[in-house]
C-alpha cells in the first residue's frame, strides 16, 4: 500500500482518493479524546477500546470483536485460531490484495487458488469444488470492492465441513440478505487503514465472527497466548489495536452509515451515466445485497489507455490489482497453469478503479463520466 497524504485536494483535479474530509469531519471529536487518552497515559487496551468492541460488534450482529493491530494480523491470528498448520489447504480467491494468501502460507499452509466470478470478480462458488482435496480445511471468500461474495460460498463451506473466513477488509456496513458482513464466516477479518470505509488514522484492525469461542481465542492470541495476567495458555503474539486509534473509529464509526450512503450515491451516478458506454463493462451487485462500495471499479481492455487519458485531464485513478496472486513473486510455488484461472488474469489487465469518497461531488463524478465518454467517443 501506497503512502497515505491528508494535503487539501487541487481543485483542477480530482484525485481517486483523498482524506482531507474525513479528518476534518472528526478532528475536534478525535482531538479531545486523545487528550483524555494523554491525560489518563492510557495507550493500550482500555475504555477505548473495549468501546469500539462492543460497539462494532453491536453494529454487524455479530456475538464478539477483538481489535488487532491490523488487517493483515486479523488474518493471520484468525488463521492460527482455527489450527492452520504446514500441509494444510486453504482456497482463496486469485484475484485480490495479497494477504488473503500470503498470510495462509506464512503459518506453513497452501493456498489454493480459484477463480472469481466474470460478473462480480469475487469468489466463484461453482470453483469451489474443483479445489478441494482431503487436505482442505477452510475457504478465504473477500467482499471484494465493497461488494459481498456469493452466500453460496457460506453453503458449500457447510456441505463439505469447511470453515469460512469473510476477508471483510473492503466491506464495512455491506450486506447480504439482510445481513452484514462481518457474521457469516466463523471468522471475519477486518481492517481500518486509513482509506477504508471505516479507517482509523493509522493501522488497525479486528476480528469478528459468527463463532464467539473462535473470537475468543483470537482475543488471546493477539496478546500473547494470556489468559490472565502472566498465564500464557497457548503460542500467542503482540497484536492489539492502539487505544489512540479505537478513539478514531469510535468517532467514526457513528458516521459510517451517512458514508456508505454517499458512495451508494455516487456508484448509482457512475452507473447511470457509464452503463450505455460501449467498450466499458460494470460490476454487478450480488443479488439480495446492499454493496459499499470500497471502490468503483470499471472493466475495459484499454484501461491503460482510459487511465493515462484521464491522467492528463487531471482525473485520478488506481489499479486493484495488477497482477493475480498466483502471478505474484512470493506465491509461484502455488502458482497453477494460468489456464486454470482465466478470470483473474482478465480482469488484472482489465480493472481499473475511478474516484470514489464520501466527499466527492456530484459535479466531479459529472466530470469524470464525462471525460470517460470523451475518451470513447473520440477513440471509436
Amino acid at each position: 500500500m501506497g503512502r497515505i497524504t491528508c494535503c487539501a485536494m487541487d481543485k483542477n483535479r480530482i484525485p481517486a482518493f483523498e482524506l482531507r474530509g474525513a479528518v476534518d469531519a472528526v478532528r475536534a471529536e478525535v482531538e479531545e479524546g486523545w487528550r483524555s487518552l494523554l491525560d489518563q497515559t492510557a495507550f493500550v487496551g482500555g475504555h477505548e477500546v473495549s468501546r469500539f468492541e462492543d460497539a462494532f460488534s453491536d453494529y454487524l450482529g455479530a456475538p464478539a470483536c477483538a481489535g488487532v493491530a491490523n488487517g493483515t494480523d486479523a488474518l493471520v491470528l484468525s488463521l492460527k485460531a482455527l489450527g492452520v498448520g504446514p500441509g494444510d489447504e486453504v482456497i482463496v480467491p486469485a484475484f485480490s490484495f495479497a494477504a488473503s494468501a500470503t498470510t495462509v502460507a506464512w503459518l506453513g499452509g497452501r493456498p489454493v487458488f480459484a477463480d472469481v466470478e466474470p460478473h462480480t470478480l469475487n469468489l466463484d462458488p461453482r470453483d469451489l469444488g474443483n479445489r478441494v482435496t482431503e487436505r482442505t480445511v477452510g475457504v478465504i471468500g473477500v467482499h471484494l470492492y465493497g461488494r459481498p461474495f456469493d452466500q453460496a460460498v457460506r453453503a458449500f463451506c457447510d456441505r463439505k465441513g469447511l470453515w469460512l473466513i469473510e476477508d471483510a477488509a473492503q466491506a464495512h456496513g455491506a450486506s447480504l440478505a439482510s445481513r452484514r458482513v462481518g457474521a457469516v464466516g466463523e471468522l471475519a477479518t477486518w481492517s481500518f487503514y486509513p482509506t477504508k470505509n471505516l479507517g482509523c488514522f493509522g493501522d488497525g484492525g479486528a476480528v469478528t465472527g459468527c463463532s464467539a469461542e473462535l473470537v475468543e481465542t483470537v482475543r488471546r492470541l493477539r496478546n500473547h497466548g494470556q489468559q490472565g495476567r502472566y498465564r500464557h495458555v497457548e503460542l500467542g503474539t503482540n497484536s492489539r489495536l492502539d487505544a489512540l486509534q479505537a478513539a478514531v473509529l469510535n468517532r467514526r464509526l457513528p458516521r459510517l452509515e451517512g458514508a456508505n450512503e454517499r458512495r451508494r450515491q455516487i456508484a448509482a451516478s457512475y452507473s447511470e451515466a457509464l452503463g450505455p458506454i460501449a467498450g466499458l463493462t460494470l460490476l454487478a451487485d450480488p443479488p439480495g445485497s446492499i454493496p459499499v462500495y470500497h471502490q468503483m471499479t470499471i472493466l475495459t481492455e484499454r484501461r491503460d489507455e482510459l487511465a493515462s487519458y484521464l491522467e492528463t485531464r487531471g482525473v485520478g485513478t488506481s489499479i486493484h490489482y495488477p497482477e493475480p496472486l498466483h502471478h505474484q513473486p512470493a506465491l509461484e510455488a502455488f502458482a497453477p497453469g494460468d489456464d486454470e484461472l482465466p478470470v483473474s488474469i482478465r480482469a488484472a489487465r482489465q480493472v481499473l478503479c475511478l474516484p470514489m469518497f464520501p466527499e466527492l461531488t456530484d459535479d466531479q463524478v459529472a466530470i469524470v463520466c464525462s471525460r470517460i465518454s470523451d475518451f470513447f467517443a473520440s477513440s471509436g
